[in-house]
């Protein structure tokens, strides 16, 4: 047998050449031939004209997008459990309430169309791509199996995100916020901004990641809540593992906090022995604190933004910058944050006004 372009040729016990080609996972003969320059034709002639759709397995497509959906359901892996959740979430709340009745066979663009812009009307723009996404991977998954010749999410129109904007607290703010919110608390606001945590990132923070005489913290755990249950892992990316050096004030703030729940394995739990569960955060002392200092609106995540500007005013530079938030590239940051290095901008003026010849150096 060998190999010959999109399929294979192998020789009978006739002595003729069948070409064989393999669509998702099964072997199909197209045809048996006296040379094996007409077999290699053949295969080449098939793939010139191969469509899909060829091979679709009707009898699968009249199944529903409902029953479709649970034997995909339990064969998907690989994602985070907090993923997990809110896929199913979707799944459950927006994907099968509108195609769960609906053969896979008969679906077209112009249904996936329709349901995108009734979800556009009751929900944000990303949250539609969210959900739009779990619908497409089921259907990705469907056309693998040859049930469908051609997933019929592709080419539809998605809403166009709008970029939440995000607020920067000044070193003033920032003080004043940490001193509005509960004792216990107020070095988490400041670990947070000073050293760009997300709020997973804060709630993960264990003792053995900090280490006082260094005056640093190493982020190697994110904690977050899903139904109830505090789910640990590493930080989302590659670039969100990562150590940094905190202010000498900060790290006297972060040791009198440690001081007050000593052998207490994770640093901001709210008795040291379980993750902070951030949605409790987020409901009590975080908005309390917001309101008191009439901060509002103010996101947790803002303490990440507000750290990457404090950073961009004292000058730092944006590699170290993107590599303390976790970014994973400089890229990101300056698309993300570009705005906060206006000193850049000048410093390149200047930089080519040097290059630029006068006019009395040129003829």
């Amino acid at each position: 047998m060998e190999r010959s372009g999109f399929g294979t040729i192998r020789r009978a016990r006739s002595g003729r050449y069948q070409a064989r080609v393999r669509v998702r996972g099964r072997q199909i003969a197209i045809g048996t031939f006296d040379t094996r320059r007409e077999a290699a034709r053949a295969l080449g002639r098939f793939a010139a004209t191969y469509e899909a759709r060829t091979f679709v397995d009707h009898k699968a497509g009249r199944q529903t997008v409902g029953d479709f959906a649970e034997s995909w359901w339990k064969t998907r892996a690989g994602y985070r459990p907090s993923t997990r959740v809110r896929d199913r979430e979707a799944l459950d709340r927006d994907v099968l309430p509108f195609f769960r009745d609906a053969p896979l066979g008969r679906l077209d663009r112009a249904d996936v169309q329709e349901w995108i812009e009734q979800l556009s009307q009751r929900l944000a723009p990303s949250t539609v791509r969210r959900t739009y996404t779990v619908l497409d991977q089921l259907l990705a998954v469907a056309m693998q199996r040859g049930i469908i010749a051609a997933t019929p999410t592709k080419g539809v129109q998605l809403p166009r995100l709008v970029r939440t904007e995000a607020h920067f607290l000044t070193p003033s703010e920032l003080e004043r916020l940490a001193s509005a919110i509960q004792p216990r608390y107020r070095a988490m606001v400041l670990v947070m901004a000073w050293g760009t945590l997300r709020i997973g990132e804060a709630s993960g923070l264990r003792r053995s990641d900090v280490n006082l005489d260094a005056g640093t913290i190493r982020i190697e755990n994110n904690a977050v809540q899903v139904l109830g249950r505090p789910i640990e892992g590493p930080p989302k990316t590659k670039a969100g593992r990562r150590s940094m050096t905190l202010p000498p004030s900060v790290i006297d703030d972060l040791s009198a906090h440690l001081d007050r729940q000593p052998g207490s394995k994770y640093v901001f739990g709210p008795s040291g022995e379980r993750p902070l569960f951030a949605d409790d955060w987020r409901t009590h002392p975080w908005r309390s604190a917001v309101l008191a200092t009439e901060l509002s609106p103010l996101r947790p995540h803002d303490l990440k933004h507000t750290g990457v500007a404090l950073l961009a005013l004292a000058g730092v530079d944006p590699s170290e910058i993107a590599r303390r938030a976790g970014h994973s590239s400089v890229a990101f940051t300056y698309d993300r944050y570009g705005h906060l290095f206006p000193e850049i901008d000048k410093q390149a003026a200047e930089k080519l006004e040097r290059v630029r010849p006068s006019r009395r150096d040129c003829p």
